[in-house]
């Protein structure tokens, strides 16, 4: 299930995946390419998945308010999640 734009979570039979993927652009000699940076972690559980979502989130967040929007916006997008 997609979360946002680069974030999405899977299930494979022994526990949660949270999975980001993102298009990015590099220099490889002298001309930029384009490439997709993907990564992974693995839980037991769905709340653990979204605990992560949640840290990587707020990570970055310099100041309370917008620590705080961030929390509140990925608080909506896990009720939207859970009433799938």
């Amino acid at each position: 299930m997609r979360l946002d734009d680069n974030y999405s979570i899977d299930t494979d039979g022994a526990g949660t995946i949270l999975n980001f993927q993102q298009e990015r652009q590099r220099e490889k000699n002298g001309e930029m390419i384009d490439f997709v940076h993907r990564d992974q972690w693995f839980f037991l559980s769905l709340p653990q998945a979204l605990n992560k979502y949640l840290d990587l989130k707020i990570e970055g967040s310099e100041e309370v308010k917008d620590c705080l929007k961030r929390i509140d916006e990925v608080r909506n997008i896990i009720k939207k999640v859970v009433s799938l």
